[in-house]
């Protein structure tokens, strides 16, 4: 097929060119308006009895308060293991998820190797809306909280014995992520990109199915004139 044939094919079936760029327009507005997502970072880090998480002699990095640490998580994630990436700070969000949590003992290996340096849960959320978001922060901070209180109560651990649970003053904060208006740009090129392309595709497609019908009927109608007739013998 020469490149003057396809621009016969779309010019003849243009309307099937539109309606998929209609198509994709529609798509890429709705995804536009959906304003992005919201996500945060949370953390609890325990201690030991009465001590702040500022002082060199916290205690965060002791191997015990590390078990118990990755108990209360353990229990919170009913047993399930959690997700590794390849680096501590890769965002949630990064792996596609809009909506979605993950709760796990801190972790500055990745996904071949486990490290666990200090007796800290981290809580990841994202979510369509910010309420949604504070209202599973809140839910699962209260939850840590807790569940390592019970797991001590459940030892007979005197209360000036027992290890201390503090959430982060600064790792509540819930931040929007949305794109930029260079990133908006290229998805917009991307996808009118792509719509050309499936809508040249599909009106080449359509364009050959409708006409070799007709093709096949002007063949058989020209064999059929060209045919030599046979007469009649008078005796």
């Amino acid at each position: 097929m020469t490149f003057r044939d396809v621009l016969g094919a779309v010019w003849r079936r243009l309307y099937v060119v539109l309606a998929v760029v209609v198509a994709f327009a529609v798509l890429y507005q709705s995804l536009a308006r959906d304003g992005g997502s919201y996500y945060t970072h949370s953390t609890v880090t325990f201690t030991l009895p009465l001590r702040s998480t500022l002082l060199p002699g916290s205690g965060t990095t002791d191997a015990s308060v590390i078990a118990f640490a990755g108990s209360v998580a353990a229990e919170l994630n009913g047993g399930r293991p959690v997700l590794s990436y390849s680096t501590l700070d890769a965002p949630y969000y990064g792996a596609g998820i809009r909506e979605g949590v993950v709760v796990g003992l801190r972790n500055d290996g990745n996904q071949w190797m486990s490290i666990f340096p200090s007796a800290t849960i981290d809580i990841r959320i994202v979510g369509r809306t910010k309420e949604w978001v504070a209202e599973r922060q809140s839910a699962l901070l209260d939850e840590v909280l807790g569940i390592a209180e019970g797991q001590q109560v459940a030892a007979s651990t005197a209360p000036e014995d027992r290890i201390t649970a503090t959430v982060g003053p600064l790792s509540t904060e819930i931040s929007q992520v949305s794109p930029s208006r260079t990133e908006q740009t290229m998805a917009l090129a991307a996808m009118m990109l792509a719509a050309l392309i499936v809508g040249v595709s599909g009106a080449i497609g359509l364009d050959r199915l409708l006409r070799t019908p007709k093709r096949r009927s002007l063949r058989r109608g020209l064999a059929t004139a060209s045919s030599p007739q046979r007469g009649s013998t008078i005796s």
